[in-house]
């Protein structure tokens, strides 16, 4: 009892300083703010606003719904803005990510060192850290994935009635905060069918109960997408032939090289030589998982017992390659752009893998511990797995140090991806501008995210049309007090002037426009009426 109390403090603590790490990355800039992010946000002012799932943007939001949601109700319930709020969210979901994590490792896993470096390598991870820093829907994604993986062991190992309610909920919400959560419903059809001692009546009964659980709400979500767009997720079917199967696994083995070689997450570049090898690793290492887990279920089919001991590492190990699978499907026939620097689509993967890894490595200590197999050369094999384990810790304590480093690089302004929260666009005298004259109407313009972040999202901000003889239409259409804003390409980020068939010459020049002020990354006007 005294060794589980001690192992509960353990991870709370383990949790908050995870969740403190994450908070160390938005000290002087706030939370990270790609475009999606920036979605997110005016989706959560429009919820708290009692207007719906509307963006900015003004297009049909169909991104699943959840984790807008989830920033709108934290904003409700402390009060703060929902901008205000993403940094703590996300870093509550990964402190509890961590203790969930954690609590289902050390129930698994013999080996207290081995249970203790997974929990610390969830904590220092340095994918998961540096996402969670950014207002964006994975950490919340991952931590219901986690939760979905632990209550499914639960259920094919004690078949607890309770385990198969809370799976189909935690799946309900995976896919309810990003689309890629079906594949957890694959995994659950692959691995129901394998539980001894029920009947075919009762899987079936198993199956529509969790079909009915955690596919419904994405369903109803799906038809009020094919309401707005005559899509289920908004997207079309898009064939894309430039995304190969082998660009996708060059990506893939990248991501995976660098969480074996941890580096600062820095814009990618193509492999040299010595990480191609260490990629060749990774790819022979998932072909290894593939077999492993073919085998396991071979070799435990029918045997309850033993099937129990080898279900947690296919399941973590059977997540990563459905995930894998899925993602790939998604980016060759649905256009997403799964490609160098979005590390967003991989994160997900590496709690399962780790924790395939580190039962694989606890069953290999168990072996060894057999009296039938202490023979000398098994004796230096043990002593070799000594200098393996601290190599694991050596490993683990340069994340610690990259950790550290990227929380630093984020404080100066050169976190990667933190865009619209990086200090030329904090700083922007555009916004700033919009701001301090408390400018108040819709305001149109070239490049809207900083607008509505830095600005006052209180105003409604438009996109402007790129075509000139549409502009002149919507200025027609403009009230007196609407402003209009050209940036110029000063801040080389988001859509260039070039997508424009027209200049700020033509714009002073139009009759109804006004210029208001000359600013160093953009000009605002004030639309006028004739009296």
């Amino acid at each position: 009892m005294m060794r589980q109390h001690l192992h509960g403090l353990l991870l709370v603590v383990f949790a908050v300083t995870g969740a403190v790490v994450v908070l160390l990355h938005n000290v002087a800039w706030g939370v990270g703010l790609p475009w999606d992010a920036v979605n997110y946000i005016s989706v959560a002012h429009s919820l708290l606003a009692g207007e719906g799932f509307t963006p900015f943007s003004g297009y049909s939001y169909t991104w699943p719904p959840l984790y807008p949601a989830l920033l709108a109700a934290t904003g409700f319930l402390s009060g703060f803005d929902p901008h205000a709020v993403a940094g703590p969210l996300n870093a509550l979901l990964f402190g509890l990510t961590i203790f969930v994590a954690g609590h289902w490792l050390r129930q698994r896993i013999t080996s207290r060192p081995l249970a203790l470096w997974g929990c610390l390598a969830v904590t220092f991870a340095l994918p998961l850290t540096s996402l969670a820093s950014w207002a964006m829907s994975e950490t919340a994604f991952i931590l219901f994935v986690t939760l979905t993986l632990f209550h499914i062991d639960r259920f094919l190992r004690d078949g607890q009635r309770d385990a198969l309610i809370w799976a189909a909920l935690f799946t309900a919400l995976a896919c309810l905060t990003r689309y890629i959560g079906y594949a957890l419903i694959i995994l659950w059809l692959m691995f129901l069918p394998l539980r001894s001692n029920v009947t075919l009546l009762g899987k079936i009964k198993h199956s529509i109960v969790f079909a009915l659980i955690s596919v419904m709400p994405t369903m109803l979500w799906a038809l009020r997408s094919m309401a707005h767009t005559g899509t289920p997720t908004g997207r079309q079917l898009t064939l894309l032939e430039r995304n190969t199967l082998h660009r996708f696994v060059n990506v893939a083995l990248a991501e995976l090289t660098e969480w074996i070689l941890p580096r600062l997450p820095v814009d990618y570049v193509p492999l040299d030589e010595g990480q191609q090898r260490v990629a060749g690793l990774a790819a022979v290492a998932l072909f290894a998982l593939a077999v492993a887990i073919g085998f396991a279920l071979i070799r435990t089919y029918g045997k309850p017992e033993t099937q129990r001991k080898w279900i947690f590492f296919c399941l973590c190990g059977g997540f990563a390659l459905i995930y894998l699978i899925s993602l790939y499907i998604i980016q060759k026939f649905f256009g997403v752009g799964i490609g160098w620097g979005n590390r967003r689509y991989w994160s997900p993967l590496y709690i399962p893998l780790l924790f395939a890894l580190v039962f694989a490595m606890d069953r290999l200590l168990i072996w060894l511990r057999k009296p039938s197999v202490q023979l000398p050369a098994i004796r230096t094999f043990v002593r070799a797995a000594g200098i393996l384990g601290i190599l694991l810790f050596i490993w683990l304590g340069n994340n610690v140090r990259l950790t550290m480093q990227n929380i630093a690089r984020a404080n100066e302004g050169l976190g990667m991806m933190k865009v619209y929260a990086a200090p030329e666009w904090v700083n922007d005298d555009v916004p700033r501008f919009i701001r301090e004259a408390q400018v108040e109407g819709t305001i149109f313009g070239n490049k809207l995210a900083n607008v509505y972040i830095h600005g006052n999202p209180a105003n409604v901000v438009r996109f402007l049309p790129h075509r000139l003889e549409d502009l002149k239409q919507l200025v027609e259409k403009a009230v007196e007090g609407d402003y209009l804003v050209w940036f110029n390409d000063s801040i080389p980020i988001t859509v260039g002037l070039a997508d424009y068939h027209y200049g700020l010459p033509e714009l002073e020049a139009m009759s109804g426009l006004e210029p208001v002020a000359y600013l160093d990354t953009g000009v605002v006007f004030r639309v006028i009426k004739d009296k």
